[in-house]
């Protein structure tokens, strides 16, 4: 699994319970009765907790559901959020803030529900318990975009291995080879990263790790047999800890909580394939926003392109305008036009349905981007950008240029995330947090005086285009040209010289 870092909020200038008066929140101030594991969460970063963990426990709550959840940190090394998770005894509050009705929502949930929080490589003994357990059914994850990856090679006895595709495989053969075959431990595993056919892109590199080792013939009928994949589409934005409001927060809970983790209101679920899962996961039972439906593919290009592709192509750009959240970004004017352009002429267009009712969809993710609730700072939103960009924004532009259409809004959104992790324009301390070596390739052969040079290899590097891809050229131009632009004269001005969208193109 690619090391990505955990719920970036937690370290020492949080309130200590000792300045604050409050109690701390862990099982010897929090009474919670017993509940069988049956969920293992690989990840417990702000996004989970706020989404899969808070629904699970509104579900508790709400007498659907009686389901506890073990949470994995499946990556080496220390995180400072997954120390504070074990300290809490996995307990946490998360706050809910938006508009319901014309009237203003603030929504407090205390989770309770997750029972267990191990470390795969420093707790395998624990960890490998966890999985084994014969109340496992459901195999929870989000290890964003870079985690879901084929790396041949890979060996299966590690304790564990490195890849996440082959740490599932590991786990599985094991469960299988534990439970001798029994077709009921099998696991239904749900798959939130924001990838298309997320969970059926892990299945075909479960079963490519099961080719490429000779695992018995059996082993693969049973992962075909017993075992699900769902794919899914996850939203709801999660700015995570609000430092800024945290005494506030902590005092209205009555709790010292050092993981308080907050969202949007907003929130949705789609989660396809065997509709079975619904009896594991009765979430739409409790009222809350899951809908279970056979193909994710429509609603989930939808919301990827609209929502996650806005966000990644405003991010490099507020950071670079000096702008530190999404709210603060989107109502200047400038950015306000470009977000216009962005989403008429390029995204929309790229996708089909009735035209009017994408237009309502796209209005809404442009009112929540101006929530008043939340303070979604661009700098958390920034994580794994290179690989955010392939997936969500590069599409687009090679559909626009498929119909006959220009997309310069897009191409400036991969100018500006280039210039920003180059290191030689953006605000002061912003270190992105992305793959080291894809890092290092767009650091170290940045070239002022060769930018078409240095974006080829930038592009081809990480993946985005092969290097005889007849299309290469023409995307090197337009992002060398705008790089240009924005090393000399800021992001302003790059802005200002975006051309208007040709009304007779495509």
């Amino acid at each position: 699994m690619t090391p990505t870092p955990a719920a970036p909020a937690a370290g020492p200038a949080r309130s200590a319970p000792e300045a604050s008066g409050l109690p701390h929140v862990d099982a010897t101030t929090v009474a919670r009765g017993p509940l069988p594991v049956s969920v293992l969460q690989v990840g417990g970063g702000n996004f989970l907790r706020a989404f899969v963990d808070q629904m699970v426990q509104r579900a508790v709550d709400a007498g659907v559901m009686t389901s506890g959840i073990t949470v994995v940190h499946a990556t080496p090394g220390p995180d400072r959020a997954v120390d504070l998770l074990r300290e809490q005894d996995g307990m946490y509050h998360v706050l809910l803030e938006g508009v319901r009705d014309g009237e203003p929502v603030r929504e407090v949930t205390r989770v309770t529900a997750i029972r267990g929080v191990v470390r795969a490589h420093e707790q395998f003994d624990a960890y490998r318990e966890a999985y084994l357990s014969p109340d496992l059914r459901v195999l929870v994850s989000n290890t964003t975009e870079a985690g879901i990856a084929w790396v041949p090679g890979e060996d299966l006895t590690a304790r564990p291995p490195a890849s996440f595709p082959a740490k599932v495989t590991a786990l599985l053969l094991d469960r299988f080879r534990h439970f001798d075959g029994d077709p009921a431990a099998g696991l239904h595993v749900v798959c939130c990263e924001l990838i298309e056919d997320n969970a059926s892109t892990l299945r075909r590199y479960v079963l490519a790790h099961a080719a490429e080792h000779d695992l018995p013939a059996e082993f693969v009928a049973w992962v075909d047999e017993a075992c699900t994949f769902h794919d899914t589409l996850v939203d709801r934005i999660v700015p995570g800890y609000p430092r800024d409001e945290i005494d506030a927060v902590q005092a209205g809970i009555g709790y010292a909580d050092q993981l308080v983790v907050k969202g949007e209101l907003y929130g949705t679920w789609v989660i396809g394939g065997d509709a079975g899962l619904r009896d594991l996961l009765p979430l739409d039972r409790a009222g809350l926003p899951v809908d279970f439906v056979d193909d994710v593919r429509p609603v989930r290009d939808r919301k990827v392109r609209v929502l996650n592709g806005l966000h990644t192509a405003l991010t490099p750009l507020g950071l670079l305008l000096g702008c530190t959240t999404v709210r603060e970004t989107a109502e200047r004017t400038d950015v306000a036009r470009y977000l216009d352009r962005l989403l008429d002429a390029e995204v929309l267009p790229s996708l089909p349905g009735d035209p009017d009712a994408l237009r309502a969809y796209a209005a809404g993710i442009r009112e929540r981007f101006t929530n008043p609730y939340l303070e979604h700072r661009l700098a958390d939103i920034a994580l794994n950008a290179l690989s955010k960009y392939r997936a969500r924004n590069l599409p687009v532009l090679l559909d626009a240029w498929a119909a006959g259409r220009d997309a310069p809004a897009t191409a400036l959104a991969l100018a500006a995330l280039l210039v920003l992790d180059s290191g030689r324009r953006g605000p002061a301390g912003f270190e992105p947090a992305d793959d080291p070596v894809l890092l290092a390739l767009v650091r170290d052969t940045c070239d002022e005086d060769d930018l078409p040079g240095w974006v080829r290899g930038v592009v081809v590097g990480t993946g985005m285009l092969p290097a005889d891809d007849p299309r290469l050229d023409r995307l090197v131009a337009e992002v060398a040209g705008h790089a240009a632009v924005l090393l000399a004269d800021g992001a302003a001005a790059a802005l200002a010289g975006l051309p208007s969208p040709d009304p007779t193109a495509g």
